[in-house]
């Protein structure tokens, strides 16, 4: 039995270093013949074991060797790219043309567009730019017998067919492998400012929101919250306020920084720093920090959720009455406000299964009653693949059983990720 290309061992796992897409092909025809399993894997940074092996018998894609950003086509604002080329370095060479690819994480400079792309990932200016399939022209992808489908496109009008490479966004490899990806840029904006702002209240957080958002839409990337827990943390802070992260991006030299700071009302905000057009932001930094304390401070139990504005008072306010008569959970939340991703995180203690199974159970239902949805960004993955199960309807679960089994019928990609084989 011969690898079609040159892999490597790591214990049991088998490590294939494939350089194109034929070399995927290859190697999805082999795994078929053979009986392995296929599991991709980009920079590692997903929090879902969504790169964790199921079997012994299974070769691991590292997309290492496709990270050629092959084109890019300023006149149709498209940048053509192998899935494995890292989210930094398209952010850089977009930003050496002048243009701007508006998707941004914490770790960009580890996670590749594939990774990305297949658990369809928001992050910090989602509130403006949306999500990465709205930033998505067209794919390549490889089916689990090897067939390779072109799905590329730089047309910004093309109804030629339905746009059926959208099914493989967030699908996390289960329904096939995506080599390349055509990326909508867009031209880059002038002038950044970003604010660090203190308040008293969630209620006068989202009351601040709708204004600037109703001012300056257009201009208004970011608007993150820190709830007063991670703040004391990050800050030193003693009190029991929030803080914001507020950034406005335009061409307008001044960038509507009076006209900002006149919509906030002194007596429920502070400003506490401005900054203005720094690529070192201390500000974002502080932010990124705040990611790393959940797990210094052992707040690991992790909920990603999401909720419509209207909601989070009242989901706020029934967990906070959680809180207060279950003293075993302490909260530490932050999150997107602008696109309604909030991160509820808890240190348990003790922290048994007991409690786990508690927390997990009330926080689900909540955001369920709430119209939330208990996956905003980070995925399922093979820690929550029971779900879609549990918290989907029937038929939603049943079509994407059948949709998996038409396009994957022996189960060889991502097995176990979403839901369980």
């Amino acid at each position: 039995m011969k690898f079609p290309i040159k892999t490597f061992k790591r214990g049991d796992q088998i490590i294939a270093f494939p350089k194109n897409t034929l070399e995927v092909s290859k190697l999805l025809k082999f795994a078929r013949k053979y009986n392995y399993e296929i599991l991709p894997i980009g920079g590692e940074t997903n929090r879902v074991d969504g790169t964790k092996p199921q079997s012994n018998r299974t070769i691991i894609l590292n997309f290492n060797k496709m990270k050629r950003i092959e084109e890019i086509d300023s006149d149709n604002y498209i940048i053509t790219t192998q899935s494995g080329a890292l989210l930094k370095s398209i952010q850089q060479v977009a930003d050496k043309k002048g243009l701007f690819f508006p998707v941004n994480i914490a770790p960009s400079d580890k996670c590749t567009i594939g990774g990305n792309i297949s658990t369809n990932v928001g992050g910090l200016q989602t509130l403006r730019y949306g999500n990465i399939e709205d930033h998505i022209n067209g794919l390549e992808v490889v089916l689990s017998d090897g067939t390779i489908i072109d799905f590329l496109s730089k047309l910004k009008k093309d109804n030629f067919g339905p746009k059926l490479w959208k099914i493989f966004c967030g699908s996390e490899g289960i329904f096939g492998i995506i080599t390349k990806a055509n990326l909508k840029v867009i031209p880059k904006k002038k002038y950044r400012t970003t604010y660090l702002i203190k308040v008293h209240s969630l209620k006068k957080s989202v009351r601040l929101l709708k204004n600037l958002r109703r001012k300056f839409y257009d201009n208004l990337t970011s608007f993150e919250i820190i709830f007063p827990i991670p703040s004391n943390y990050l800050f030193d802070q003693t009190d029991d306020e929030y803080n914001l992260i507020i950034e406005i991006r335009s061409n307008y030299e001044h960038n509507y920084k009076k006209e900002l700071l006149s919509s906030i009302n002194i007596n429920y905000f502070k400003v506490n720093k401005i900054e203005e057009n720094i690529s070192n932001s201390w500000i974002w930094k502080k932010r990124e920090e705040l990611v790393y304390n959940q797990s210094k401070y052992n707040f690991q139990q992790k909920f990603d959720i999401s909720l419509p504005l209207d909601k989070w008072t009242v989901f706020i306010n029934k967990i906070e009455l959680f809180t207060k008569n279950n003293k075993s959970f302490t909260p530490y939340f932050f999150g997107h406000l602008g696109d309604g991703n909030l991160h509820c995180n808890f240190k348990i203690e003790p922290n048994t299964k007991k409690n786990n199974l508690m927390l997990s159970k009330f926080v689900y239902q909540l955001v369920i009653q709430n119209h939330g949805s208990i996956a905003a960004e980070h995925g399922l993955g093979l820690k929550k693949n029971n779900l879609l199960k549990n918290y989907r309807s029937k038929n939603y679960y049943n079509f994407i059983k059948k949709l998996k089994n038409h396009l994957d019928p022996d189960f060889k990609l991502g097995k176990n990720k979403l839901f369980k084989a």
